[in-house]
């Protein structure tokens, strides 16, 4: 969808410690790879075999005694056992994660950029790759750039998030979730006029005929950022952290007319054909907020319309609609009247509506 942000940053040292940036050859940089395997050919040191997966790593042990507690044990206990291999089938980031590992533990520069840092965490987590062994040792440098580069971009919170699909429970456990689904909700809740990032913003084909005439009307409008201007971004996300986004979106008070119209978004991009708004079409409904703010875009009703499964056995594809229907209807924004006085006014208990 977009290219990672953090690549601006990339090509120097950032902060105390994030990798330097460098375009690795298969040689230049001592690496080869032959087949399915890598071989660490800068020096005619013995080498011992990494399996990670159906890759094999043919490197020599020291450089990864110095900086991994995990692989000092595997490998002090297997020559124990007169082996001269380990394997990590379990490592979360799989192959492309340990390599960028094993280049580090060899001071080759690796670049760090949103698509791999979540899985170069969880794979120095798993590694043992702590500080009481080297000083800035890879826990410590990814940390950092998670910190102080992904969590500031939108975009790349975006792309971290996104690429922890494959790695739980590492992910979970190291709070990769949480912090990027806190920090995207926290731009979300930004003052459209404030923002100042890219976004994808939703398909010109389904632009609502109030918004196009506003448009026309004043140029000045052009630049102006719409309500709904995250729904596209946070609807690539699985269910289950979307779910944590549209969570951490309702603590910090968003409008329930919004957060609404966002579940309806969703629904209508996962599950299409089943859904149908109470008052229109889903574009329609998710379209009205942008003139609005969001205001006349849900009307507190969701209406999913599943086909029943001529089968006793559901498909995989029912299973997976069925966990999002109801992964979607636990999120939906508890409406209540606001007062006796107000009986077709409703408002969000416990939200506020100056976002």
């Amino acid at each position: 969808m977009w290219d990672s942000e953090s690549e601006s940053v990339a090509g120097g040292d950032y902060g105390n410690g994030i990798l330097s940036s460098s375009k690795h050859g298969v040689k230049n940089d001592g690496f080869e790879l032959r087949d399915h395997s890598w071989y660490y050919v800068a020096t005619d040191i013995q080498c011992f075999l990494v399996q990670v997966g159906d890759v094999n790593f043919h490197l020599h042990m020291y450089p990864l005694l110095s900086r991994s507690g995990k692989m000092n044990r595997l490998i002090y206990e297997s020559r124990e056992l007169g082996l001269n291999k380990v394997a990590l089938d379990d490592l979360p980031g799989g192959p492309e994660a340990f390599e960028l590992a094993a280049k580090f533990c060899y001071g080759i520069a690796v670049d760090l950029i949103a698509a791999n840092i979540s899985g170069l965490r969880c794979a120095a987590e798993y590694l043992e790759m702590t500080e009481d062994l080297e000083e800035g040792n890879l826990i410590f440098k990814t940390e950092a750039f998670l910190s102080y580069v992904v969590l500031s971009s939108w975009r790349d919170s975006i792309m971290v998030l996104k690429s922890c699909e494959k790695l739980s429970p590492w992910a979970e456990n190291l709070q990769i979730v949480r912090r990027c689904s806190e920090s995207i909700a926290w731009k979300a809740c930004a003052n459209p006029k404030g923002i100042r990032w890219a976004y994808t913003g939703k398909p010109s084909k389904v632009s609502s005929p109030n918004w196009t005439e506003m448009k026309d009307s004043s140029p000045s409008i052009k630049s102006q950022v719409p309500p709904d201007w995250w729904f596209e971004d946070v609807s690539i996300l699985r269910i289950d952290h979307f779910v944590r986004v549209i969570t951490a979106i309702k603590v910090k008070g968003m409008r329930f007319e919004l957060i609404g119209a966002a579940i309806m978004h969703y629904a209508g991009k996962w599950l299409p054909g089943l859904i149908k708004d109470g008052g229109g079409s889903t574009d329609e409904a998710s379209n009205s907020s942008s003139s609005s703010g969001g205001s006349s875009s849900w009307k507190g009703e969701l209406h999913m319309i599943v086909e029943e499964n001529k089968d006793d056995t559901p498909t995989v594809e029912a299973k997976d609609q069925r966990m999002i229907v109801e992964s979607l209807i636990s999120i939906i924004p508890q409406i209540v009247p606001s007062s006796p006085a107000e009986n077709g006014k409703h408002v969000e208990s416990g939200t506020c509506s100056g976002n």
